[in-house]
């Protein structure tokens, strides 16, 4: 018993240092640097030979390391040369890996690799002031946005709900509209029931005018009133005064034309009447038929939780904030711009992104929060539940950033990271994973933002400088040009588009200020005596008289409307 109870309690601890391992803190943006150096071997004895090697080798990786952070050749400015020995010392030596010597010739060399992170470095330079592209990186703020969302793994064979639906309907209907009436085997018998009652009328009509005969005058009113008498229907009585007339302008008796007068209307009216119940019984049909027979299914399976929009908190964004101020970059908050320009209305970032909105916050905030870069971002916290090992939770986060210009649109720092953490309930763990992922993430796009100073320090920034006006004139635009080009610091000019009422060009510059350079030039120029200027992060912009309403004016006039 003991020996299983042994092996199981090992394959817990196995399982638990796996995750242990797995859930470890990531490791920050790594800085390698190597340098090589070398002593004279007679120089001394072995051990002064050789500290003195490596000591030469850690300081050439530290003048490597700062010229891969400020630029080429930048540790060689003497106010940087000054502050190597003081940096050098404030590195342990254990820093220094991959030391590999050997004997060449009559020295002896030695070549190192400084590994260390990279803010801690960055920071160090920052701290002795030579820092270069912290500094400029700092005069150009960055407006940050970023929703945070907070859900459960998808898992195609586990779906979280799954609906079923089933109908069957069935039905049928039937109406007649049709008038009752007697069928025409009735309608038959009842006409010659008819007939018969006639005939036995017309042989009585026949003696009782017989017995009359003598009182017929010669308008036959008589035998119309013995007629009547005997209670004979008005065909009958119709038939007898036209046989009396008959018979009195053809000399013939009163009793046989009125028993043919009589036959004759019986039997067109036991005609017509046996016809008019046919037609009836056909005519009246009026059918209407109806018959159902629906079927409906439905099935829905759901694998994700319906998205409930984003955390009012985002935790990610907060620490990524606070590792982008350890680079000391000038980030500026989001929600105080944010409920300025949207007021009442909560916006998010796939809501912006899927309309205009987006374009006009990002002028927005150029005009009003006077940012030069707009950082948008998301990170996804997916639960993964309680952990059978350890009993903690454990969570996994993606973090995705961009980083962009807010005049041109150029994109100087992206990064997508995922990581993974553990905490005591899901709101603990979902702090950790946050923090670990702005620890990578965050170091990540500082330095790659730094990277984007450097060169542009090191090769020039690339500048869009814009001539305005109506009918430019051909001394205008060369002007214009030939100013560009003889400003110290240029590097190239390029003509990107010519109208007849603008003129552009590309211009790339390693200094100062391009702005201020070419304003002493075009103060020479009696053409540009009345100019006016604008200037938008690297859009610089010169107008001959009046300069056309920029590109953040929409914006501001759409916030105005707002309120």
């Amino acid at each position: 018993m003991l020996p299983s109870m042994t092996g199981k309690m090992m394959k817990k601890r196995i399982l638990t240092v796996a995750l242990a391992l797995a859930l470890a803190p990531a490791l920050a943006k790594d800085f390698e640097a190597t340098g090589r150096g070398s002593a004279v071997i007679s120089a001394g004895n072995p051990q002064t030979v050789k500290a003195l090697s490596l000591a030469a080798a850690k300081q050439q990786a530290l003048v490597a390391g700062i010229n891969k952070v400020n630029g080429p050749d930048s540790a060689g400015d003497a106010k940087v040369a000054a502050k190597l020995q003081s940096i050098l010392d404030q590195i342990a030596d254990e820093r220094f890996v991959n030391r590999r010597s050997q004997a060449v010739g009559d020295a002896f060399e030695t070549s190192v690799t400084l590994l260390m992170d990279d803010k801690e470095f960055r920071t160090l330079l920052l701290d002795a002031g030579i820092a270069a592209n912290t500094s400029t990186a700092r005069s150009f703020s960055v407006l940050a946005v970023m929703d945070e969302f907070f859900t459960t793994p998808t898992d195609l064979k586990a779906p979280l709900e799954e609906l079923e639906e089933f109908s069957h309907e069935k039905g049928n209907s039937f109406k007649d509209k049709s008038i009752a009436t007697r069928s025409n085997k009735q309608s038959n018998a009842s006409a010659a029931s008819s007939a018969s009652s006639i005939d036995a009328r017309m042989s009585a009509s026949g003696k009782a005018s017989s017995s009359h005969d003598s009182r017929l005058d010669a308008s036959g009113s008589t035998a119309v009133s013995g007629a009547a008498r005997d209670g004979y229907g008005s065909a009958a009585i119709a038939g007898a005064s036209s046989g009396s007339i008959s018979a009195r302008d053809k000399g013939q008796s009163s009793s046989q034309y009125a028993a043919s007068g009589s036959l004759k209307a019986s039997s067109a009216s036991s005609s017509a009447s046996a016809s008019a119940s046919s037609s009836a019984s056909l005519s009246a049909k009026n059918v209407a038929a109806e018959e159902h027979d629906n079927v409906h299914y439905k099935k829905l399976i759901r694998y994700q939780p319906q998205n409930r929009g984003p955390e009012k908190t985002s935790l990610t964004y907060n620490a990524l904030k606070g590792q982008m101020q350890d680079y000391d970059l000038k980030v500026l908050d989001n929600d105080l711009f944010k409920s300025k320009y949207f007021q009442n209305k909560p916006v998010t970032i796939e809501q912006m992104q899927q309309s205009a909105d987006l374009a006009k916050y990002v002028g927005f905030a150029r005009s009003d929060a006077k940012a030069d870069f707009f950082m948008l971002g998301s990170s996804i916290i997916i639960d993964s539940g309680r952990s059978a090992a350890t009993g903690e939770f454990l969570c996994t986060g993606v973090m995705t950033v961009k980083t962009f210009s807010t005049a041109s649109g150029e994109d100087i720092a992206s990064e997508t990271t995922s990581e993974s953490a553990s905490g005591q309930n899901a709101n603990d763990c979902a702090a950790n994973v946050s923090k670990k992922l702005a620890s990578v993430g965050g170091p990540a796009l500082s330095a790659r933002i730094q990277e984007y100073w450097k060169r542009r320090n090191t090769y020039g920034r690339e500048f869009v400088v814009t001539l305005q006006g109506k009918d430019l004139a051909d001394a205008a635009t060369r002007g214009l040009s030939k100013a560009i080009k003889a400003i110290e610091g240029v590097e190239k000019s390029t003509l990107r588009s010519q109208t007849d009422s603008e003129y552009q060009l590309v211009v790339v510059y390693k200094g100062e200020s391009l702005k201020d350079e070419l304003d002493d030039r075009l103060d020479a120029l009696p053409a540009f005596a009345a100019r006016r200027s604008r200037v938008e992060s690297d859009q610089i912009t010169i107008c001959m008289s009046t300069c056309a309403p920029s590109a953040a004016a929409p914006a501001a006039a759409a916030k105005g409307k707002k309120k």
